[in-house]
């Protein structure tokens, strides 16, 4: 495929969209993403009229097969601005094709009118980040609901009348046992969700959780014990029909998260919203990440781009091979060589066959994936790749 024909390519199959909003009723001490609590609503408001200037700046002829508003949290603005923004990006974006459109939500912001909001202006997938159904761990994550009050709002997302309903919970958590984590995954499977995402906590670097582990204040659980927590995830999930596709996601059939599977499968995403990324034609872009920043660059106009670097060849192979081992399918090779114009079988011919003796992946019809014994290893096995 010459190179003219592959950049169109990559552009038109399945664009997607990610709209990053930026607030939060409280940081969590463990979260590193670009979020900021206590914000006033006007500045609020400034914020997301810029996006939606963004939007125009960036966004031009864009048809998203599917699109994610983050952040942050989404639904923590205001009905108002909330209603502002997602008519503003209808306005913008040509959403005829769009084949999935998903919203986070936090239970303490997850109104019935906010809610009714989301589903009148075409979301159908909601993404709720309960993180944990016990009140112990719910303080230390420093998260704002409590457990009543997530059941209640997924019970309210249920009755809006969302086609798919996500949980997003975290395992992991200093001082939780296994026993722990099992109660509460039957917890969260009694709600009968559509989706689960289970996420190990992590101690990123930056974030007040990572300050405490420095300096003793909390301890890590061993690493054979968030293995075992990781396997009796998968097998209890399983058993309720939630069917691992992804190291940390499940899902009934059909129900899979498409925007993050098109992350995953390398593909192209516009990202607007302070701190957002970008990855279109092979060109990798982040946004300035302080708000006074990134609003001075759009009253001048101008898209409020903090880095750009165009990937090589095969900088972008070994990447779609570190994010497509992830999926339960694996990666398809010719994809990924149509993809990036490098070829995995020979960039990795001196390490895939050692990697398949060894039993870390499996080789099969042009496909490679992590078979199921060795998931628990996927982070270092996915490594290797880069």
């Amino acid at each position: 495929m010459r190179s003219t024909e592959k950049d169109n390519y990559l552009y038109n199959n399945g664009l997607s969209l990610y709209a990053h909003i930026p607030f939060c009723v409280v940081k969590c001490g463990y979260c590193d993403f670009n979020s900021f609590s206590g914000v006033e609503e006007e500045l609020q408001a400034t914020v997301i009229q810029a996006m939606l200037r963004e939007l125009e700046l960036r966004g031009k002829n864009l048809q998203p097969r599917t699109v994610f508003l983050g952040g942050g949290t989404p639904t923590h603005l205001s009905p108002t601005l909330l209603q502002t923004f997602l008519l503003g990006l209808r306005e913008r974006v040509d959403l005829s094709q769009v084949e999935e459109y998903s919203c986070e939500a936090n239970p303490e912001s997850a109104s019935s009118e906010k809610l009714a909001i989301l589903r009148e202006h075409g979301v159908r997938r909601l993404s709720l980040g309960v993180q944990s159904f016990n009140e112990d761990r719910l303080r230390f994550l420093d998260r704002a609901h409590g457990v009543e009050e997530a059941i209640a709002a997924f019970e309210r997302a249920r009755q809006t009348g969302f086609d798919s309903l996500s949980l997003d919970l975290i395992f992991g958590i200093p001082g939780q046992a296994l026993e722990q984590w099992q109660d509460e995954l039957q917890q969260a499977l009694l709600l009968k969700p559509d989706h689960i995402s289970c996420s190990h906590l992590t101690f990123e670097s930056g974030t007040q959780l990572h300050v405490d582990l420095a300096k003793g204040r909390v301890q890590e659980i061993p690493e054979e014990q968030g293995r075992s927590m990781l396997i009796e995830t998968r097998q209890q999930l399983a058993e309720a029909g939630l069917t691992a596709y992804e190291i940390s996601n499940f899902s009934r059939s059909g129900m899979e998260c498409r925007h993050n599977i098109h992350y995953w499968q390398a593909g192209s995403y516009l990202g607007i919203g302070p701190g957002a990324s970008s990855h279109r034609r092979g060109i990798r872009q982040s946004n300035l990440r302080p708000i006074p920043s990134y609003l001075n660059a759009l009253q001048d106009q101008a898209c409020p781009v903090a880095t750009a670097e165009t990937l090589s060849p095969e900088h972008r192979c070994r990447e779609a091979m570190w994010l497509g081992l992830r999926l339960t399918q694996g990666v398809e090779l010719a994809r990924i060589t149509t993809l990036t114009g490098a070829d995995p079988s020979e960039l990795f011919a001196d390490l895939i066959p050692g990697m398949v003796a060894e039993g870390q992946v499996v080789q099969e019809a042009g496909w490679i994936r992590i078979p199921e014994a060795a998931i628990p290893l996927a982070d270092r096995i996915t490594a290797q790749f880069l």
